[in-house]
């Protein structure tokens, strides 16, 4: 992959493309969640590029993109158009995990044209429409347990309760050892503490899929997972064998469940 960066006051962001040798070839985006980094995609990675443009990033405050300052998911979809502008993308298939399905939420908002697809990987609706008033104080208390943790309970904790498979471990041990107590807990304190910008939920444009892993129990991740698909009638797909990070515990299943999705929506958007 080719590696490469742009620039803002608030610092630089670290993305890598890989192209196909089909030019009109679609472009896949592929957005991590917190305290993970690009690399947990390297199972994606040799899947999509055979019949897509792929990019991987390091979302602000994360991976290569450290340091940052002044993180807001606002801030990330505009850096995120930084690199689709400097890369000539015109369209693209968004998927994001975690947080980073809020990261891809924000960017539609504001560059709906630009989004082909969006597929949800154990992401959450973006704003406050669908949270009751109690799980919104619970979910701004997060940033203080994590505080509260040691630095190596917490890099193991994580790894644990969001994998279910010794790959998705290591992958996710390996993310997480990258950063320092301190820059998790200032990550925690800058996702949590802006989740609730938006109001209403993002009306999406385009076709989208909402995919959760089946002993997914990372808050209540699975449940608002659910309400999302419920309310707004997107599809939702459940990947057996797999918890939080059901990308890298079950690839296989999930790299074929998401190329037939996209297979089957973008044919049907050209015909």
């Amino acid at each position: 992959m080719v590696g490469r960066l742009v620039s803002s006051p608030r610092g630089a962001t670290y993305y890598w493309i890989e192209k196909n040798a089909d030019a009109q070839a679609p472009w896949i985006i592929f957005t991590h969640g917190l305290c993970a980094n690009h690399r947990l995609f390297d199972k994606q990675l040799p899947f999509f590029r055979l019949n897509y443009h792929v990019l991987l990033w390091d979302l602000p405050m994360h991976g290569r993109s450290r340091p940052y300052h002044a993180f807001t998911y606002a801030h990330a979809a505009e850096e995120l158009k930084q690199i689709t502008d400097r890369e000539h993308i015109k369209q693209a298939i968004l998927v994001g995990h975690g947080i980073g399905g809020y990261v891809c939420q924000e960017f539609a908002s504001r560059w709906p044209e630009m989004v082909q697809a969006f597929v949800g990987v154990s992401a959450m609706p973006f704003g406050v429409a669908l949270y009751p008033e109690f799980d919104q104080k619970e979910l701004k208390k997060v940033p203080q347990t994590v505080k509260r943790l040691p630095e190596r309970m917490l890099q193991i904790g994580l790894a644990r309760k969001r994998t279910q498979t010794l790959y998705g471990y290591q992958n996710a041990l390996h993310m997480f050892e990258q950063m320092s107590k301190k820059e998790m807990v200032q990550a925690f304190a800058a996702a949590y503490g802006d989740r609730f910008t938006h109001k209403a939920v993002v009306q999406f444009r385009c076709p989208v899929m909402l995919a959760i892993g089946a002993m997914d129990y990372t808050g209540k991740i699975a449940e608002y997972c659910r309400i999302w698909s419920e309310k707004q009638g997107y599809p939702m797909t459940v990947i057996p064998d797999a918890s939080h990070n059901a990308n890298t515990d079950n690839a296989d299943v999930f790299n074929d469940t998401v190329s037939k999705f996209l297979r089957r929506n973008l044919r049907k958007n050209k015909a």
